[in-house]
């Protein structure tokens, strides 16, 4: 039995976890034991030699969810073979682009992760699936959303294929980061554990919250086809 793959996912509506399980699937007729799971129930990392970890792109970022869980499990995803997807809108060459140099963005913001292979699938966009401020912002006059019909850009193939790949280059012993001569206070790719703790210790403090006038009336706290930023239903 080969060693078990982990793949953890966030996903609010659905789509991300439907593409983390065919992922799963074409893993395990490679011959591999997997685990798919929520990143928000993951709480050990000790069973697991690769990580496989994907989430949907928001307004240019991951999703809360996920952002704990590299948080949570920084100082031994560094010590793990780990692969990255993120789902958004991949349609034409240029929406596709665009997705991929998000998440180029978000590696260079997590630059103590060195994932082995990375990948950007289109997501899923239904509309009527949306809740609380994502369903408020899509009836906002000025939003792109307003108007866009339902799709589905999830392109099966490409992601059969590159869980394959992923299948492959573990077989292979090809996941392996980049050697680094490390020391005490290194990762085995040559990053420095401080890196990782001030990273943890960022993500820790709270997000700031922009200052209201005082006021005795509540008003709601408040782009379509680029899904991964603008209410790609995960």
């Amino acid at each position: 039995m080969k060693a078990v793959i982990l793949v953890a996912y966030a996903s609010r509506y659905g789509s991300t976890r439907e593409v983390a399980t065919r992922i799963s699937e074409v893993l395990r007729t490679q011959g591999f034991q997997v685990e798919c799971r929520p990143m928000s129930t993951v709480s050990s990392l000790a069973d697991y030699r690769t990580v496989v970890c994907g989430a949907p792109f928001y307004y240019g970022r991951w999703p809360r969810q996920a952002r704990r869980f590299l948080s949570r499990f920084g100082p031994e995803l560094v010590h793990r073979d780990v692969a990255v997807f993120g789902t958004g809108r991949v349609g034409d060459e240029q929406t596709e682009q665009q997705a991929r140099a998000q998440l180029d963005q978000l590696l260079t913001r997590y630059d103590w992760l060195h994932p082995f292979t990375t990948a950007m699938f289109g997501g899923r966009w239904d509309p009527e699936s949306l809740t609380g401020v994502h369903r408020l912002f899509l009836h906002l006059p000025a939003s792109p959303l307003r108007g866009l019909p339902a799709a589905d850009l999830r392109d099966w193939n490409a992601i059969e294929d590159w869980a394959a790949r992923i299948a492959r280059m573990v077989q292979s012993g090809a996941a392996q980061p980049e050697s680094h001569e490390s020391g005490p206070g290194h990762t085995r790719s040559g990053v420095p554990l401080s890196l990782i703790a001030e990273y943890a210790a960022d993500q820790q403090r709270p997000e700031p919250r922009a200052a209201q006038p005082e006021s005795h009336s509540k008003r709601p706290e408040s782009h379509g086809k680029r899904l991964e930023s603008h209410g790609n239903k995960e």
